[in-house]
């Protein structure tokens, strides 16, 4: 059997690119790391540029380059293929619209819609229970976020961009903040500025979405990161933010630490899983303060490495058994 992974850089891999790959080698299976920038088509057969993983355990870590000659392979001589990258903005249209044609043959792990459409904040509403999540304001226009604010003064509000990650622009606003109108402006575009400028908008569209949400104080206590395969949880650490940031990202200077889950986290972040499963995501990562869900990450989620940094135990394995269990019955029709 075989599995090709579809990275962002044959040139720095992530952290689970080696870690899942070498799991689905110890369970016998060959895996090729493909350039997920490089897809093209041979007479509407797609291909990509990729090299075999050593037949040896964690043979790379995070940020090293893969070792090999270049070679093409065609998608459809896998039997599973595993998005674990996001295209460039350039061509993200053009791959991601390859990659969904490409599914209609061969399985994909996490399916090409569910990553376009699930994969933002803007599918909080839609996967997370209403009182498992904060209330949430989203629109491109600074005015109706400015008024929402000011309609509750007294009440402490977080702003960040809708389709991005790792803590990029996500900003505390306090009560009656002083810097609050400007960053509300500067995440929607600073159209007013932007019009001034450009004589009238002849500069085009310059509007971006915001999201304002209201700040959960259970974050204050730290944030989990549970790892889901297939509708169950598989791994999981805590999150503590840096001293001078409100933010817990490990990329921010946040920490990851052993935690516990209780039953009622379980329980949670499977409801979810389930639901994801049901759009064809079967791996993904999310961010929960107990009873609330502050993100998820479906794309290339980090997790596995974090977690066998806290607890010494590898959950890769159980996650490449949980994925080739789902897909054996597609494989023996």
């Amino acid at each position: 059997m075989r599995l090709l992974i579809l990275v962002n850089s044959l040139d720095c891999l992530g952290e689970n690119d080696s870690a899942l790959g070498s799991a689905f080698g110890r369970l016998g299976w060959q895996v090729i790391l493909g350039e997920i920038n490089a897809i093209a088509a041979d007479d509407y057969r797609y291909f990509t540029r990729g090299v075999p993983i050593p037949e040896k355990d964690e043979p790379y870590s995070p940020g090293s380059i893969a070792p090999g000659n270049r070679q093409t392979y065609f998608l459809d001589e896998f039997q599973l293929i595993w998005v674990l990258g996001s295209p460039q903005v350039r061509v993200y249209r053009d791959v991601m619209r390859m990659l969904w044609l490409a599914s209609q043959q061969t399985p994909f792990v996490n399916s090409i819609e569910g990553l376009m459409f699930l994969n933002s904040k803007h599918a909080m509403g839609y996967l997370v229970p209403k009182e498992n999540r904060a209330f949430s304001y989203i629109s491109n226009d600074f005015s109706s976020l400015w008024e929402r604010y000011q309609q509750a003064p007294d009440e402490w509000w977080v702003a960040k961009p809708p389709n991005s990650g790792c803590g990029q622009n996500v900003f505390l606003l306090p009560q009656n903040g002083p810097n609050v109108r400007t960053i509300l402006q500067c995440l929607t575009g600073n159209t007013v500025a932007q019009s001034e400028m450009d004589y009238g908008g002849l500069g085009g569209f310059k509007a971006e979405y915001a999201i304002l949400q209201k700040f959960i104080a259970e974050v204050g206590q730290g944030e989990k990161r549970i790892i889901v395969a297939c509708g169950k949880v598989v791994a999981w650490h805590g999150r503590q933010g840096h001293p001078n940031d409100h933010r817990s990202n490990i990329i921010q200077g946040g920490t990851a630490i052993s935690v516990d889950l209780n039953s009622n986290e379980i329980e949670l972040a499977e409801l979810i899983a389930q639901k994801l499963m049901g759009h064809g995501i079967n791996f993904g990562a999310l961010d929960m303060a107990y009873p609330y869900i502050i993100e998820f990450d479906l794309g290339f989620p980090g997790g596995l490495c974090e977690t066998k940094q806290v607890s010494g135990v590898d959950r890769s394995d159980r996650v490449a058994e949980l994925i080739i269990a789902h897909f054996k019955s597609h494989w023996s029709s």
